[in-house]
């Protein structure tokens, strides 16, 4: 499993320093990547009424299994074991 933060550009004030210095302080562990090209916009969930949190769950070959606009992680972890084992 392979797990990365995305900051889909400046959003107001948060910049992509900002945002490096938040996942920093949040104990990320994980790679953090900037998205030049706006494909984060491509999940853009209906009815979300914020851009965060948006998770995608993407399979091995590549699927799109989950797109949710709710910090919910116990049933992401659910999720990702269901998909460990396929």
């Amino acid at each position: 499993m392979v797990v990365f933060g995305l900051m889909p550009g400046a959003i107001g004030d948060v910049t992509d320093e900002t945002f490096l210095l938040f996942a920093e302080g949040a104990g990320a562990t994980f790679p953090v990547m900037f998205d030049a090209d706006g494909t984060y916009y491509t999940y853009d969930a209906v009815g979300a009424s914020a851009p965060f949190p948006l998770d995608v769950l993407v399979d091995k070959n590549g699927v799109v299994r989950r797109v949710s606009t709710r910090y919910d992680p116990d049933t992401m972890e659910e999720l990702v074991r269901e998909l460990v084992e396929e």
